[in-house]
């Protein structure tokens, strides 16, 4: 493009307003800086912007070398930016302002405003939780009866009662582990109950 614009010099126009005169004639697309164009288009409802940006380049206060009003100025910005001031402004002086917003028509300006999400809008996600909640509500209840089931095997207990054992023990909350019942033989060759930690118990 800047080969075809070198060889073509009369292309090129000695300030933005040129340009956009030359425009306004047809057959010519005039590179200008975005901000330039983003205001010029809210006032003119002929002109728009064509394509995305070239390149991205930021604003600054130049100040002497070594000065004390830099890092004043640069905080001054930031916090400018964070507050949202900025954007503030840039949407008064540029959308509202001196002819601002004229070329904007209804559609646009609904689309701009901020739209209430309904329960329409976010139902799957309530979807996806509660099928979540379920799937591990149904393991749960699984891993429960498998691991009572396999405990009454071992202390021969019925299983029901053994459920309600783990059950009062899981909603006691005051230990990690829990005595087992475990039958072991002493030496007069009698059976005693034993009680060690934890959940398995070898013979």
């Amino acid at each position: 493009m800047w080969n075809f614009m070198n060889s073509n010099p009369d292309v090129f126009m000695p300030n933005n307003e040129k340009g956009v005169q030359r425009v306004m004639q047809g057959d010519y697309a005039y590179l200008m800086e975005s901000a330039s164009i983003e205001y010029i288009t809210e006032r003119n409802c002929n002109l728009t912007q064509i394509g995305s940006l070239l390149d991205s380049k930021g604003y600054g206060i130049a100040t002497r070398k070594g000065s004390k009003y830099r890092t004043p100025l640069s905080s001054g910005i930031l916090k400018l930016q964070e507050d949202g001031i900025l954007h503030i402004l840039k949407e008064r002086w540029w959308k509202q302002k001196k002819g601002g917003g004229k070329c904007m028509d209804d559609s646009k300006k609904s689309s701009s405003g901020v739209t209430e999400l309904g329960l329409g809008n976010v139902g799957g996600v309530f979807v996806v939780l509660l099928t979540g909640l379920a799937l591990a509500a149904f393991v749960a209840v699984i891993e429960f009866f498998w691991k009572a089931r396999k405990l009454a095997h071992v202390d021969r207990e019925p299983l029901c009662k053994e459920m309600f054992r783990e059950l009062k023990f899981a909603l006691s909350c005051r230990s990690s582990t829990k005595p087992v019942m475990g039958r072991k033989q002493d030496n007069c060759g009698e059976f005693r109950v034993s009680t060690i930690p934890g959940y398995s118990t070898q013979y």
